[in-house]
């Protein structure tokens, strides 16, 4: 199907009314809507086919999907059946490692209690003469009876020793650092004496210097509000004149102005006005009879 082209007509609007170039306006927005229309059916002619064309696409897109889910699970299957036999070799594999580890280590395990048995035998015949010894000593002290009572004896008194000695030491080091705590706290007092003095010293310069700026920050805040009510005063003067003049202005004029209320678009108005009253009053001492143009595009007669 072949697109109908259709160019607006170009006229000269400089010279026409304004309902004419409105008229041209409307033609020229009519046909390019009517293009528009043209090209919307067209589309959807399109569009109607796409859709079609993507259903089938969809369906068999829907088919193909189903024959992989189908080969997907398949090949899952068979992967896990791989799988669980391959795990099961590898645990069976896994466990002959360990037991394998297992006898290497009872092994060596009954290796070293067969020499620890040897050990413990020579330490036995070694320390036979040291029981034979304390027999003898039971034979002649008369108040221990057995050789553990002599043994918790000299183990109770070997304790005791220690533990008196252990105190004699923790004691000369417990002085040692309560002394060195003790200078070094008479140290730490003096230096911490001497930095407050130092503090308070400045804090008191640091006070005068801060009450001197506060003294001088709340003069510059008395001036600031002063500066700031005078402005406000002279802006609202300046608002109320440029309001005043501009109604002056809208009342006297021929011409149709939009209510403003921005002081800026007043005082545009306003230089308007005020330009063309001169201009008016130029054209009047020179030709007493003219028409001047307005800067809006209206004519004003002018007549002695």
């Amino acid at each position: 199907m072949t697109k109908r082209k259709t160019m607006p007509h170009t006229l000269v609007l400089e010279h026409v009314s304004p309902a004419t170039r409105l008229l041209e306006k409307r033609r020229q927005m009519f046909e390019v809507q009517e293009a528009l229309e043209q090209q919307k059916q067209e589309f959807f002619k399109k569009e109607e086919v796409f859709k079609r064309r993507e259903e089938g696409l969809k369906k068999k897109d829907l088919d193909l999907q189903e024959s992989l889910i189908r080969f997907s699970k398949f090949l899952q299957e068979n992967d896990s059946k791989r799988t669980r036999a391959e795990k099961k070799a590898a645990d069976e594999i896994k466990l002959r490692h360990q037991k394998e580890a297992e006898i290497v280590q009872l092994n060596a395990t009954h290796a070293d209690l067969k020499q620890e048995k040897r050990t413990t035998s020579e330490v036995v015949e070694k320390n036979m003469s040291y029981q034979k010894y304390l027999e003898t000593v039971l034979d002649v002290a008369d108040e221990y009876h057995e050789i553990n009572d002599l043994l918790n004896r000299y183990t109770t008194l070997e304790a005791t020793n220690t533990e008196m000695r252990d105190l004699m030491k923790s004691g000369e080091k417990s002085q040692e650092t309560t002394r060195a705590e003790l200078q070094v706290y008479v140290k730490i007092k003096t230096d911490e004496i001497l930095n407050l003095n130092n503090t308070i010293s400045r804090l008191k310069k640091d006070l005068e210097s801060r009450e001197t700026q506060a003294t001088i920050y709340l003069q510059e805040k008395d001036h600031a509000l002063t500066t700031a009510s005078q402005r406000t005063l002279e802006h609202g003067q300046v608002c109320m004149a440029a309001d005043n003049l501009f109604h002056r202005c809208i009342t006297r004029s021929k011409v149709n102005h939009l209510p403003h209320t921005n002081p800026a678009d007043q005082l545009s108005v306003i230089g308007d006005w005020v330009s063309d009253l001169a201009a008016i009053v130029r054209q009047w001492g020179k030709t007493g009879k003219q028409q001047y143009t307005l800067k809006d595009g209206k004519t004003v007669k002018i007549q002695q």
